[in-house]
């Protein structure tokens, strides 16, 4: 048997040498020598070591037992048979006592102390917010006075130039307007200023003079602005579409390209001072133009284009040729203006008629003018929810004007095409109804909103009482409700704006004047409910409450 002591490490799994041993006869048994025969030192851990598949293997118990501290064991004093030096000894002083009601009032004026601090800095950050926030509404302001200041002068610009240089029928309807107000003032001051009879009527032939050359300026204006508009009536723009960014995409098709090939002939053909080889080339191209076509029209402008061409090269004046070129101009202008010569013109052109020379269409809606005596189409007459029939088409109608009242509706224009802009905005976050181009303000026109100011509103803030046409605007009086000439309310811009940010008039109003605004209500309710499509559209949208005033259907069910 060895002697020797076993030195295993228990981190290692091995298995022992082999050092020989017998086997048993009797038994069978097999016998190994002593450090064979001993257990291994896996063997005596798993003998004593504990269970270790139990529940109590990640359990934790509290154990508490009493230890000695370090600093108590040294409090040894020096005595008799015992030294303890004193060379790193402290003397210590002892302080005030504090009891716990004392220390507890510190710790309030500590949490205090840092209240205040906390809220000093809480008062910063709110500060500084407040600062931001009114930094951002002053540069919010000043952007929207300099926006406002730029639309203006931009509008300032427009008006001085439709003034100057008219242009549209709008234009001339304001001249003949301010004219009529002209008149009117000049006509009242010569009555107020105590003249004599004869001097009295002297100085109103004197107006009437005035009046008379300012007329034939205008029309000679009218005039001059018919031959422009009848130069740019060549359809040569390019198609606009809007993208989903608010921009405009500028394309061109062939038909926009055959018009523009068309118009840059046109002009080239009324350019003056021109050689004889430039414009025998500008006619020769012309004459290669039409020829594509074989017609009367075509015939025609060849057989002048020839004769001018004949002309020239004799060496006539250009004088002696100028009622043969104009009328070549005004034949290829009427080439240009055929859809079959241009097809881009057909986009253009209005409904035919009878006495153009072409079929009748079918689908096409043609009116009696009482006026002209002419038959036209329902296009060329104004539409109003307040007519039983059509009368006088655009042309009668706007020469009665010139000759009588010389009104101006576009100021009520304006107001009704912003009023729209307005609603439609609105009308996206509301739901009655859904459908935003059918509405109460999409069935009035500008002769209705003439009738809503002036008559209904007395032309004058509701408010402040402004009469100034620039300055005012329909709005909302309920904001719940869609705007109808039964629930609006006619202030100036800003009145409106602070009459929007209230959700219920009645926060904002005084109870006589909302009985006023009322009666308003009932008014045009009466004169605008009576007719046939704003019935209609009264029926199928509102319904009366309890107290008689007309709610939206929607709102009602809800």
């Amino acid at each position: 048997m060895s002697s020797h002591i076993i030195r295993s490490n228990l981190t290692e799994w091995f298995n022992k040498r082999y050092m020989g041993g017998f086997r048993s006869k009797r038994h069978g048994t097999e016998y190994f020598h002593a450090e064979t025969q001993t257990l291994t030192p896996q063997e005596i851990r798993a003998e004593t070591s504990g269970e270790k598949f139990h529940r109590d293997t990640q359990t934790k118990f509290w154990r508490n037992r009493r230890n000695q501290a370090n600093q108590e064991r040294a409090t040894q004093m020096t005595k008799t048979g015992c030294y303890v030096t004193s060379e790193t000894d402290v003397e210590c002083e002892p302080q005030p006592y504090v009891t716990a009601d004392e220390f507890h009032e510190i710790k309030v004026g500590k949490a205090i102390i840092i209240q205040c601090f906390m809220r000093q800095v809480f008062a910063r950050q709110s500060a500084k917010r407040l600062r931001e926030e009114r930094e951002r509404r002053i540069k919010a302001m000043a952007e929207a006075n300099k926006r406002r200041i730029i639309l203006s002068e931009k509008k300032r610009l427009k008006e001085i130039e439709s003034r100057l240089h008219p242009k549209t029928t709008k234009d001339f309807e304001i001249l003949y307007s301010g004219l009529e107000n002209w008149r009117i003032q000049e006509t009242s001051r010569i009555n107020s200023m105590q003249y004599s009879e004869p001097a009295r009527l002297a100085a109103l032939a004197d107006l009437l003079d005035q009046e008379s050359a300012l007329l034939q300026k205008i029309d000679r204006l009218k005039i001059a602005a018919n031959d422009e508009n009848r130069e740019n009536a060549v359809m040569a723009s390019p198609k606009r579409w809007p993208c989903s960014d608010d921009s405009i995409v500028l394309v061109d098709t062939p038909n926009t390209i055959r018009a523009r090939e068309l118009r840059d002939l046109y002009h080239a053909l009324n350019l003056p001072l021109l050689s004889v080889d430039e414009r025998l080339q500008i006619l020769l191209h012309v004459k290669y133009t039409v020829k594509e076509f074989d017609c009367n029209l075509t015939r025609e402008i060849v057989e002048l284009i020839d004769r001018e061409g004949d002309l020239v090269s004799r060496g006539r004046s250009a004088a002696s040729l100028e009622g043969l070129r104009k009328r070549i101009s005004n034949l290829f202008l009427q080439f240009i203006r055929t859809p079959e010569f241009n097809p881009e013109a057909a986009s253009h052109q209005k409904a035919s008629m009878p006495d153009s020379g072409q079929s009748w269409k079918r689908d096409a809606a043609v009116y009696y003018c009482r006026g002209c005596t002419r038959y036209k189409p329902s296009t060329d007459f104004y539409l109003s929810t307040t007519m039983k029939h059509l009368g006088k088409c655009k042309d009668c109608t706007m020469k009665e004007n010139v000759a009588t009242q010389r009104k101006d509706d576009s100021s009520y224009g304006d107001m009704l095409k912003l009023i729209r802009i307005q609603e439609t905005i609105k009308r996206k976050s509301s739901g009655v109804p859904s459908d935003m181009a059918y509405n109460a303000m999409a069935l009035l026109q500008e002769s209705d909103m003439r009738y809503m100011v002036d008559v209904i509103w007395n032309h004058k803030s509701a408010i402040s009482g402004s009469r100034n046409m620039e300055e005012l605007i329909l709005t909302r009086w309920n904001p719940d409700h869609e705007l109808s000439p039964w629930n609006c309310i006619l202030l100036t811009k800003a009145e409106a704006a602070t009459h929007d940010r209230r959700p219920d008039p009645a926060e904002l109003y005084s109870a006589e004047f909302m009985q006023k605004i009322t009666q308003k209500h009932l008014l045009a309710r009466q004169h605008f409910g009576e007719l046939p499509v704003m019935a209609n559209y009264l029926k199928h949208l509102y319904v009366e409450d309890r107290d008689g005033k007309l709610v939206p259907r929607v709102m009602q069910a809800s």
